[in-house]
């Protein structure tokens, strides 16, 4: 699969007929998160407490996250992020987008191997208007030095012209998942997909949906005139799904954990007794060297 680092043009281009005119979609910012106010106190992270924006580009809403730097070797650049600080915590960013389009969100994941033992690290991933993914990555065969990312993807149909997209740990404790090289691509539908049920999960420019296969050919036939003949429904609490399942395209969710900061020094070094590399981190209060 290619990837691309966000904050660079991802060279799509969608083209919205209804509205005369080119639109370029350019993504979120800064994927990959090399940029932003970094201070290294020696642990090769920092922790970030909610409210945060250090990372350029990104929100910690809730909880705390752990910006990695050397602690381990991150695949894409030089920086990646544990969604776990002291314990779970949420990571967001609000990207423009339009309404009836399709995006998918591609990540990579992996998990905080310093805790001594396997882990199954958890997560999920949302989007104003779209349902909630659940993904999980399991640390045997990682350590410090050799991390194992797989690739992942989430799928949402924008609602609105801006959508915040959310990353949220679901790991109690400092032990969290980890994420990195973030790309959203942009998919515009044509009257094609109206066919075989398509229009069912089809929205026009406007948030309407449609009654039939006819009207939403016609919506597209019209170039946009002809709007869809079901009006938006109110919001509703989203459903939580499988990751590998097509999410619901009328849900609504909002992404919002709260975590207690922990005593990150016992929680941490409890964790590391059994880590060789890991107890080696000794040095700074409230590092990874007490994860």
């Amino acid at each position: 699969m290619r990837r691309a680092r966000l904050g660079v043009a991802l060279g799509f281009i969608a083209a919205i007929a209804f509205a005369g005119s080119a639109h370029a979609f350019t993504g979120a910012s800064n994927g990959s998160f090399e940029t932003g106010t970094y201070v290294d106190n020696g642990s090769g992270f920092q922790q970030l407490d909610a409210p945060n924006t250090s990372i350029d580009g990104w929100s910690v809403d809730s909880g705390s996250v752990d910006w990695v730097g050397t602690y381990w070797t991150a695949p894409d650049g030089a920086m990646s992020v544990d969604l776990s600080g002291a314990d779970a915590g949420t990571l967001s960013q609000t990207i423009d987008t339009t309404i009836g389009n399709t995006y998918t969100v591609a990540f990579l994941l992996s998990g905080n191997p310093a805790g001594g033992v396997p882990l199954l690290t958890t997560l999920e991933v949302s989007a104003t208007g779209g349902t909630t993914g659940m993904y999980s990555h399991d640390t045997t065969g990682s350590d410090l030095t050799t991390m194992v990312w797989t690739p992942e993807t989430y799928e949402f149909l924008a609602t609105s012209a801006t959508t915040t997209i959310s990353f949220a740990s679901t790991t109690a404790g400092p032990f969290g998942p980890a994420i990195d090289n973030v790309v959203v691509t942009e998919s515009v539908p044509t009257k094609d997909e109206c066919k075989n049920g398509g229009w069912q999960s089809m929205i026009d420019n406007a948030g309407d949906s449609f009654k039939n296969q006819g009207d939403c050919v016609s919506y597209f036939a019209t170039k946009g005139k002809n709007l869809g003949a079901v009006p938006p429904v109110a919001p509703t609490e989203a459903t939580t799904t499988d990751a590998a399942t097509t999410p619901a395209k009328h849900a609504n969710k909002h992404v919002e954990k709260s975590a207690t900061k922990a005593d990150r020094h016992v929680a941490k070094s409890k964790g590391k007794s059994d880590t060789k590399k890991a107890s080696a981190k000794s040095h700074a209060q409230g590092s990874k060297k007490h994860k």
